[in-house]
């Protein structure tokens, strides 16, 4: 293929074409290349004219000339007949020309050059990657800190039967022992998964940070990036936890051969580095945390059924990345609200509900702990308070935690245009203005979106056609999904662990009280991170009372002794009460129970590791 001369549409944007992309069956063609310095680092760029040609497998002449708008040189241009296209890197709104050798595709992409040290960080069985990091010390002392998330809207037209399907199921579903994703295997394993070593097309959002974690500068693209390896979270949390020490080869995955073991160390630690003054930054300007225990399973490999259980521990390579994670989110919420004031997709979360929070702080006063909700931030540092200095003592704080979990609401995407306070729109938690999901798009669909009303900010397609209520709708069908999906993987967790206990149970362990009935107590299990409601009617008891002291609810069990010569044992079950207790299967299918041993009686270790000081679950707020 020779062509000497290519029309190109006039554009505003600039592009940095630092690299030449081979792809299959294409070829870079350009006009005079127009140098010009990056307004982010002041690398060279190439501003427009300039492209990528490719191949068009069919197309509809008659369409194509009827449609034309422009003629030079033979050259006709055209923006939308009907085509099939060869290559996958095509858009659907791209600009045409036609020629002596054939019809070729004009796209434009900034594409990162293979230097730029760009990778993922994911659980290591993870297979839909929807997002990567790069971070590059600057010559100024600054960082330049990329992410990259899957264009999954490139992918997935709108208005397509894959759209309408995609929509309809709004989110992938997580099992314990399987993922019943959005979109087709194809597209959220391979086409759009960020895998390593392979070319992959991103919407990018880049910052100029200072090691303080403070935005200089902002930029957002559409990108082609090269991942240069898949991390897991145990990688990089073993890079952060050796900061000195060279990482062996064959501890860690595959690294394309542009980079080095050392390379992708030294960006994770600068990552780590900021992440942390970020995240520092945000609970002192207010945020809330209200972790959530989450239980994880190893599975047999032939079986597929439980063989343990452990308490995902939340650490500090996963707070790197939600700290990036959140920080793209807020800075595409702002982009698409001042851009499309009435049409912004956004999520927001409201406050708590008042009267189960006021006679929360009621109960907590008389139990000596006093607590202050009057925001987000003061309840966060009044959570984060130090309970005791004993072992016990993460135990009452997920205790209390739980407890203050019960006022809040859910979290809630909507349409801006539908709310006419803006002081509605805030994210309580959070405590931003604004805020919406951008970076997990394979897996649900109000990314996708939100990748399409960016692209349509950014100038790469038409403004959205859509009137709020209509994109209310789309919301609220994903809030609607968003918590099914959360229902299920809980029953799934629930499933598998009753299946655990009746394989390896009884099961004991040590548990805190953390709601008293009339009838029955509630208690987090320390060893699994699992609640349980207890029932005084299936103990060996002589009697039970109850009696509230203030609003401090106390019952006083009275146990039949084993002996008849002995003297009944009592026992005062309250809130942050220790006890001892068996998890037991029931002979009903797939249920297990909780039963309160007898005081004095000895205690039987189990093998599965469970709730100890450091360890923490996952946040549901964002």
């Amino acid at each position: 293929m020779s062509l000497s001369y290519i029309l190109i549409p006039s554009h505003s944007k600039i592009f940095s074409i630092l690299s030449v992309l081979q792809l299959t069956n294409s070829a870079i063609v350009s006009k005079k290349y127009d140098l010009i310095p990056s307004p982010l680092t002041g690398r060279p760029q190439i501003k427009p004219p300039c492209c990528l040609m490719v191949p068009v497998l069919s197309w509809s002449k008659e369409k194509f000339e009827s449609s034309h708008k422009e003629e030079e040189n033979g050259d006709h241009i055209s923006d939308s007949p009907s085509l099939t296209f060869l290559s996958p890197y095509v858009q659907n709104n791209c600009s045409l020309t036609f020629c002596d050798s054939g019809l070729f595709v004009i796209i434009l992409f900034s594409i990162f050059p293979r230097k730029d040290c760009i990778f993922t960080i994911d659980p290591s069985t993870a297979r839909d990657l929807d997002d990567a990091l790069a971070c590059r010390r600057l010559t100024d002392g600054t960082f330049e800190v990329g992410v990259h998330i899957a264009d999954v809207s490139y992918f997935v037209p709108e208005g397509s039967s894959l759209d309408k399907v995609a929509a309809e199921r709004a989110t992938s579903v997580y099992l314990v022992q399987k993922v019943v994703p959005m979109l087709p295997r194809l597209l959220c394993e391979e086409l759009c998964s960020l895998n390593p070593m392979t070319d992959k097309l991103t919407f990018s959002v880049i910052w100029k940070l200072t090691p303080e974690g403070k935005i200089l500068e902002e930029w957002f693209g559409r990108t082609i990036i090269r991942s240069c390896t898949k991390l897991s979270y145990d990688h990089a949390q073993s890079m952060i936890e050796n900061p000195t020490e060279k990482i062996p080869e064959e501890e860690l995955p595959p690294i394309s051969p542009e980079h080095s073991i050392e390379e992708v160390h030294q960006a994770v630690l600068n990552l780590h580095s900021i992440a942390k003054q970020l995240r520092r930054q945000r609970f002192v300007d207010g945020a809330l945390r209200l972790d959530q225990l989450k239980l994880a399973f190893t599975l047999d490999h032939e079986t597929g059924l439980p063989q343990g259980c452990h308490i995902y521990e939340y650490r500090d390579s996963n707070k790197l990345v939600e700290e990036f994670m959140l920080l793209a989110n807020m800075a595409v919420a702002h982009k698409i609200f001042r851009t499309f004031p009435e049409q912004a997709l956004l999520r927001r979360h409201p406050p708590p509900q008042t009267k189960m929070l006021s006679d929360l702080v009621e109960f907590c006063d008389q139990m000596g702990l006093p607590m202050d909700v009057s925001s987000a931030g003061a309840l966060n540092k009044s959570l984060t308070k130090t309970f005791g200095d004993d072992k016990y003592s993460l135990a009452r704080k997920e205790v209390l935690t739980n407890m203050y979990s019960r006022p809040m609401q859910m979290a809630l995407y909507f349409c801006s245009g539908m709310l006419q306070d803006q002081e509605q729109f805030r994210h309580y938690a959070l405590n931003v203005p604004l805020y919406t999901h951008f970076t997990s798009p394979i897996r649900r669909f109000a990314d996708v979106i939100v990748h399409r009303l960016l692209a349509a900010a950014l100038g790469y397609s038409e403004q959205p056609d859509v009137e709020p209520d209509t994109l209310q709708k789309q919301a609220d069908h994903c809030n609607d999904r968003r918590m099914a999906s959360k229902r299920v993987q809980e029953l799934s967790i629930g499933l598998f662990f009753a299946v655990l206990v009746k394989e390896s149970g009884p099961l004991e362990s040590e548990a805190m009280v953390m709601g008293v009935l009339n009838q029955a107590f509630d208690v987090l299990v320390l060893r699994f991170g699992v609640q349980k409601r207890i029932y005084c009617n299936a103990l060996a008891l002589r009697s039970y009372s109850f009696q509230k002291v203030g609003k401090k609810p106390e019952l006083t069990l009275v146990w039949e002794p084993d002996d008849l010569e002995e003297e009944p044992t009592q026992q005062v079950i309250t809130i942050f009460s220790l006890v001892d207790v068996v998890l037991q299967a029931e002979a009903t299918a797939l249920k297990y129970s909780a039963i309160l041993k007898r005081p004095g009686l000895e205690k039987k270790e189990t093998t599965f590791p469970g709730l100890s000081p450091g360890t923490s679950g996952n946040s549901s707020t964002s």
